[in-house]
């Protein structure tokens, strides 16, 4: 039998019970809050290649429900210290343990490793994608080796607009 699973709308523990892979090409268009973060005029062309696996992990009363998502994507970005484009290359490896419901999730946050998520008959995982390429973004993004562009109000031929003012400083005795 062969199960068909939607990204938008998955049911994580039966994804899970099936030991359920998810393994899709969605361009950076459909993911919206990604491409808001991109240059806007180089969007299209850009594809995100993802996978979401399930798992199950102990049995009976010990049993976890456990996601991996895989992704990968270069986006188009400016350089902020010359301005220039570039892309930036992202990539994501993250396990996720499920957990009953929200309280459940608050409750044990502190005392795990793991990230967790709430278990859901109706999961978007689009949305945990677009969550993780987000903030895997660096914070600064630039080349590393460039310089800032030149411009004319920093040459030196200007007035300096304090320069007045060590005229007036008192000699120190």
């Amino acid at each position: 039998m062969t199960n068909t699973w939607q990204a938008r709308s998955l049911d994580l523990e039966r994804f899970a019970d099936a030991a359920g892979q998810l393994s899709l090409h969605t361009p950076l268009a459909e993911l919206v809050r990604v491409s808001s973060a991109c240059d806007a005029g180089a969007v299209t062309g850009h594809v995100c290649d993802w996978s979401l696996s399930g798992e199950t992990r102990g049995s009976d009363s010990r049993r976890q429900v456990w996601l991996r998502l895989q992704a990968g994507i270069s986006l188009p970005q400016h350089c902020q210290r010359c301005l220039e484009p570039m892309s930036v290359d992202l990539t994501v490896d993250r396990w996720f343990r499920c957990v009953a419901d929200e309280a459940t999730a608050l409750a044990e946050d502190d005392g795990c490793e793991e990230d967790l998520l709430v278990l859901s008959a109706e999961f978007n995982a689009l949305e945990l994608l677009e969550d993780e390429l987000l903030m895997a973004l660096p914070l600064i993004i630039s080349h590393g080796d460039c310089q800032p562009p030149s411009s004319p109000a920093l040459g030196d031929d200007l007035p300096h607009p304090f320069a007045a003012l060590a005229g007036l400083k008192k000699p120190r005795l």
